[in-house]
């Protein structure tokens, strides 16, 4: 009888805990896909949570299962666990896709796990498309595919990844083994080098970036933001910003006024280093970008150009508000920051407020 892998605490009848599990989940989609109209709403990531937490009290009722589900959420990795006794649970990560193409592709919680609840053994991806509805599920260490970096390094998830392709397969390391290091990022390192390696090749680079050096020992004696740096770089194509489309810059520039409300108040360094980090995007007028031109009149009351663009663009920032694929991305949180801007009066702060 095969034991699981992830976490130490299954001892108990593991296979027919396996199986119920597996009767659960599938019991759950087969509902949610069957009420299609949780796909219509506007929080779509956090109605979808609810629904799947619904789901799953309905399926384990009706399979009669004894376990306990408890709706965790708040950036608590999993969102979801199935307890089944006090020491012992299983875990449900619910993530959302809203994107009309065919990918499965979503960003996956943190490397370092800090947020992880310690006792959940075993835990599964429960990814849902918006448009059409539709539901994948598999084990989480099944749809890792790779590493990348936001604002600290994140796993890459692919519903549709085969288990050869995984990315702990590529490290030659159990998804177990990685999460239980000191710093997992050392795990990383090699391939993060050899991966560069080949990009460069293949790419017939002959220069590298100044601020990368593909040594494993100079990656292995690095601060961690550098870490998390290097290993965005690996693989990351730079671009201009003016080789974007118009619509990748519309898109962009919302969401790093949403991201990074200071860029209201001139300051542009840390959403010009996340463009560069996570992007591979240089922006040579990063400040053009967002505030070039004089005062202008709206509603009678003489505003900043920055003031005046973000009224302009009403429907992007609408639309990434909406979403909320990350926690800053709400609308109460930036106007909180914009409020506390004091470099604009009232009368020009009531404007920006969308």
């Amino acid at each position: 009888m095969n034991s699981f892998a992830i976490g130490e605490n299954i001892n108990i009848k593991e296979a027919n805990v396996k199986e119920s599990f597996d009767n659960l989940l599938s019991l759950t989609k087969e509902k949610l896909e069957s009420r299609p109209s949780v796909s219509q709403k506007k929080d779509f990531w956090k109605s979808f949570e609810e629904d799947v937490h619904v789901a799953l009290l309905e399926s384990s009722k009706d399979l009669h299962i004894p376990w306990k589900i408890e709706y965790i959420s708040g950036h608590k990795f999993p969102d979801i666990v199935a307890r089944i006794n006090e020491k012992q649970a299983l875990g449900i990560e619910v993530k959302t896709i809203s994107t009309r193409n065919n990918s499965w592709k979503v960003m996956g919680g943190s490397i370092m796990e800090s947020t992880r609840i310690p006792d959940v053994s075993r835990i599964h991806i429960f990814c849902a498309k918006q448009k059409p509805f539709k539901i994948k599920y598999k084990p989480f260490e099944e749809c890792v595919e790779n590493v990348a970096v936001t604002h600290s390094p994140r796993y890459m998830l692919d519903m549709d990844a085969s288990k050869q392709d995984t990315l702990f397969i590529k490290l030659g390391k159990t998804y177990e083994e990685i999460r239980q290091m000191k710093n997992p990022f050392d795990a990383f390192k090699d391939f993060i080098v050899e991966q560069r390696k080949a990009n460069l090749k293949q790419r017939k680079v002959d220069d590298d970036f100044w601020w990368y050096s593909p040594n494993s020992n100079q990656i292995n004696s690095i601060e961690l933001e550098d870490q998390k740096f290097a290993n965005k770089m690996v693989g990351l194509e730079m671009q201009f910003w003016n080789q974007l489309t118009r619509n990748e810059q519309h898109f962009l520039r919302a969401y790093l006024l949403i991201s990074f409300p200071n860029i209201i108040e001139g300051n542009y360094n840390d959403a010009s280093k996340w463009l560069l980090q996570t992007q591979g995007i240089i922006n040579p007028s990063f400040r053009d970008t967002f505030s070039a031109g004089g005062c202008k009149n709206i509603d009678g009351i003489k505003v900043p150009r920055i003031i005046l663009n973000i009224a302009k663009w009403k429907e992007d920032l609408i639309k990434i508000f909406n979403e909320k694929n990350l926690p800053q991305q709400d609308f109460e949180y930036w106007k909180e920051k914009v409020f506390a801007i004091s470099k604009f009066s009232a009368p020009e702060k009531d404007v920006l407020i969308i």
